[in-house]
C-alpha cells in the first residue's frame, strides 16, 4: 500500500537471508538482482516504510543495507515543522538522530520522514523512518539529539519493496502512518 500511495514503481523481493556481509553488520538478502532491474543506491522499503539501501547486486540477487547496521546513515525530516536532521543505525531496534540546527524544536511522538537525495539515489524523499521516543535537550550540546523506533519491524521481514522509479518528486507528509484509534473495552 505504501508504494501505491506514493505511486512509486517498484520490483518485489523476498527476503532469502538475514546477516553480515563483508562491509557492513546488518543485512539482508533478497532474490531479485540485476535481472529485474535492480542496481546499487536504490531505496528498499516494507509496507510500513524504510527498511535499508541495495549496496550490491548479483544477477538474482541483491544485498541490502539495514538501516539498523551501525554505518546506515540518511537524512531525515520532522514531518509538519519540516525541521531535517540525521538519523543513525546503531545496530539495535533504536536509532539515533541528530538535528542539523539546534534552534529546530523537536518532542517526543514526532514523525521522521526520509528527505530525499539528488536523483532519488540512494533515498526517495517523503518515506516513514520513524517516530520519536525521547529527546535528549542537555545543556553544551552544539545539537539536539533524540531516539526513535523504526516503523518498519526489520527482524520480520518476509517481503520487501525496491523503489525503481517514481512518478512524483515529494509525496510530502502524505505517507505518514494513520495514528491508532482507540478502541476501549466497556466494563
Amino acid at each position: 500500500d505504501l508504494a501505491g500511495q506514493a505511486r512509486f514503481r517498484v520490483v518485489a523481493a523476498k527476503v532469502l537471508a538475514y546477516g553480515a556481509s563483508t562491509n557492513f553488520d546488518q543485512t539482508i538478502t533478497l532474490d531479485v538482482g540485476r535481472a529485474s532491474g535492480i542496481t546499487r543506491d536504490m531505496t528498499v522499503i516494507s509496507g510500513k516504510g524504510l527498511v535499508g539501501v541495495i549496496k550490491s547486486t548479483t544477477a538474482n540477487s541483491s544485498i541490502v543495507q539495514l538501516m539498523s547496521d551501525p554505518g546506515f546513515r540518511v537524512g531525515v525530516r520532522i514531518a509538519e515543522s519540516q525541521s531535517m536532521g540525521i538519523l543513525s543505525g546503531k545496530g539495535s531496534n533504536y536509532f539515533d538522530l541528530e538535528l542539523l540546527d539546534a534552534r529546530d524544536n523537536i518532542k517526543q511522538g514526532d514523525v521522521l520522514l526520509s528527505r530525499g537525495s539528488d536523483g532519488n539515489k540512494p533515498f526517495v524523499p517523503g518515506i516513514p523512518v520513524g517516530i520519536v521516543l525521547s529527546v535528549n535537550n542537555s545543556i553544551g550540546q552544539l545539537t539536539k539529539s533524540a531516539e526513535v523506533r523504526p516503523f518498519t519491524e526489520l527482524s520480520a521481514l518476509g517481503v520487501v519493496a525496491i523503489i525503481t522509479s517514481t512518478r512524483v518528486n515529494d509525496p510530502r507528509d502524505s505517507l505518514i502512518p494513520k495514528a491508532p484509534i482507540a478502541s476501549p473495552t466497556p466494563t
